[in-house]
C-alpha cells in the first residue's frame, strides 16, 4: 500500500490523546495530513469521508479502563471505507484494561480495519501524582516508531488480510456506576462560563455552571483545566478516596505497550 495520506482522528480534552496520536501520524511519515479533532460537543457533527491510500489514527484517553462514553458521536459522520487505522489509547498510569480492545471493535463496527494500536501514559485527569510530565519525548518516540512500524507492515501486508490482537476482556470491564462531576466553588466562580462552553458533553448547566450532571460527566478535568480562577474541583468523597488508594498504588511510572497485526 502507498500511504497518501493520515487521517488523525482523536478525543482529547486534556491534550494528551493529541500529542499522541501526533506523534504517531507523523511516523507513518505520509506527504499529506487531514486532522478531525472530535474534543468539542460541536466537532462531533461535522465529519469526513476517507479514501484509498489513507490510513487513520484513532486515538482517545481511558476513563475507568474503557473508553469515553460518545463514540457514537466520535464516529459519526466519518466515512472509512474500509481504511486501515492504527489505534492509541492514553491513560493515567493506572491501567487500560479493556479500553484497547474496545476501541479496536468500534473501530471495525464503522468502517476501518485496525493494523496496530498503542497504550501510552498521560497525566491522570484526576490527579498530577499519576502519569504527572507524561507524554514526554520517551513516549512520543516510542508512538513515531509505532506509526514507522505501521507503514512498514502496509508495505508488505494487505489491511483486509490482517488481524489485530490487544489485551483485554469481552464482556468490558463495568462503566463507573457513580454519577459523580467536578465541584464548582461558588467564591472563586467569575462567571466566565468557560467551563460550561468548554465542557466535551455539555454536562454543565448553562443557567447555573455549579451544577454539572454526573451522569453524563466523563470526568475528563477539561472544565478543571479551562477555569481561570481556579473554582472547578474535584470535591466527591468517594472519588477523593479513590483517588488516594489510586496514587498509592499506582506511582511507579509505566511504559508504553505497543501492538502489530498479524
Amino acid at each position: 500500500m502507498e500511504i497518501k495520506r493520515t487521517v488523525s482522528i482523536y478525543f482529547s480534552p486534556t491534550d494528551g490523546t493529541r500529542r499522541v496520536v501526533r506523534a504517531v501520524s507523523q511516523g507513518l511519515n505520509a506527504p499529506d495530513s487531514l486532522e478531525l479533532d472530535r474534543t468539542s460537543f460541536e466537532s462531533r457533527w461535522t465529519g469526513a469521508q476517507l479514501r484509498e491510500g489513507d490510513v487513520a489514527v484513532i486515538g482517545v484517553p481511558v476513563y475507568y479502563g474503557r473508553v469515553p462514553r460518545i463514540m457514537a458521536e466520535f464516529f459519526r459522520y466519518i466515512e472509512a471505507g474500509g481504511v486501515p487505522a492504527v489505534l492509541v489509547a492514553v491513560y493515567g498510569n493506572r491501567a487500560y484494561e479493556d479500553a484497547l480492545l474496545e476501541l479496536r471493535d468500534e473501530s471495525r463496527k464503522h468502517g476501518f480495519l485496525p493494523v496496530a494500536a498503542g497504550a501510552f501514559i498521560g497525566r491522570h485527569s484526576f490527579t498530577d501524582k499519576l502519569g504527572s510530565g507524561r507524554p514526554d519525548g520517551d513516549d512520543l518516540s516510542a508512538a513515531g516508531a509505532l506509526g514507522r512500524d505501521a507503514a512498514a507492515l502496509l508495505v508488505e501486508r494487505d489491511a483486509a488480510a490482517l488481524t489485530l490482537d490487544v489485551p483485554g476482556n469481552f464482556p468490558y470491564t463495568p462503566a463507573a456506576d457513580l454519577p459523580v462531576a467536578p465541584s464548582t466553588d461558588t467564591g472563586k466562580c467569575g462567571g466566565c462560563m468557560a467551563c460550561q462552553k468548554s465542557c466535551p458533553v455539555q454536562a454543565i448547566n448553562p443557567l447555573d455552571v455549579s451544577e454539572t450532571d454526573g451522569w453524563r460527566c466523563l470526568l475528563c478535568a477539561k472544565c478543571i483545566q479551562s477555569c481561570p480562577n481556579g473554582a472547578r474541583y474535584i470535591g466527591v468523597p468517594p472519588l477523593l478516596e479513590k483517588i488516594a488508594v489510586m496514587e498509592a498504588m499506582f506511582s511507579a511510572p509505566k511504559q508504553p505497550e505497543v501492538f502489530l497485526a498479524h
